[in-house]
Formats: structure tokens, C-alpha cells, sequence
């Protein structure tokens, strides 16, 4: 494997037929015998960016942008992504914990027990209640 490739990831429970593919070209050849050894792990776009700062911190490794091709919906667009850079072993381990925090981020989202008394509140109001609202509303009371 070249220094500087990436490291393409599981599709994600998103997804699971059609994973993101991201082409990056070779750096810059200066700046590429600096970098020697290292290895790039492309971030998902849509990663919550609480996993991309738990990554950083807990692997130290770097928050890189670079250019890429990347495919999205049958085309390649060239796009500036962010990438994980360290070396091999710890950019492995990264993307391991990557996606596990990314599993755990969905389930804390379908299990939100905010989220649902926001839609309780803000949940559409049926026909009869616009009305009776419309109503007391025209004579001055306050909705209840």
C-alpha cells in the first residue's frame, strides 16, 4: 500500500449497498517526501463532527483537508475533503473506531427521547383542532 492511499471504509448502516468512493491523486512530490510513512483516512461525508474531534483526540492523529475525486451518485466530482493522517497502524485502528462511534452516534439518535417530545409538541394539528384553535382564537380566549 502507497503512503498517502486511502483507506476505504464498510458501508454504513446508512447505506449499506452503495458506499462512498473516494480517488485521491498524489500530493505534491515536496510535500510528500515530508510525509513519508504516512497514511491518509478519508472521513465519510456526513460524519458528526463529535466522532471526527473524538478520532483526533483519542488517536492523535491530523485533521488534513485534501483534494479528491469522489463519487457520490454515479459521478466524479473533484471535492475538498477531510482526511485522517498518521501512520498506518494508528490509521487503522482510527477507522475501526470510526465507524463503531458512527453506529453508536445512529442509536443514540433513534432512541432520542427529546426528539420525540419536539415532535410531540410540534406535531402538525388535526383539522378539528385548527378549527377549535381558529375559534378561540376569533373570540379572545386563550388556546389551551
Amino acid at each position: 500500500m502507497d503512503p498517502i492511499t486511502a483507506l476505504s471504509g464498510p458501508s454504513t448502516d446508512l447505506n449499506p449497498r452503495r458506499p462512498c468512493m473516494v480517488f485521491m491523486e498524489p500530493e505534491a512530490s515536496k510535500e510528500k517526501k515530508d510525509q513519508k510513512g504516512l497514511y491518509d483516512l478519508a472521513i465519510p461525508l456526513g460524519m458528526p463532527f463529535s466522532v471526527i474531534r473524538e478520532l483526533v483526540e483519542k488517536f492523535d492523529l491530523d485533521l488534513v483537508k485534501r483534494k479528491a475525486k469522489v463519487d457520490m451518485v454515479g459521478e466524479v466530482d473533484e471535492r475538498e475533503i477531510l482526511v485522517l493522517r498518521g501512520d498506518l497502524n494508528t490509521v487503522l485502528e482510527a477507522k475501526e473506531h470510526m465507524f463503531a462511534a458512527l453506529d453508536r452516534k445512529i442509536s443514540d439518535w433513534e432512541r432520542d427521547e427529546r426528539g420525540a417530545r419536539h415532535r410531540e409538541i410540534f406535531r402538525p394539528l388535526s383539522a378539528e383542532e385548527r378549527e377549535k384553535k381558529r375559534l378561540e382564537e376569533e373570540s379572545g380566549q386563550m388556546p389551551q
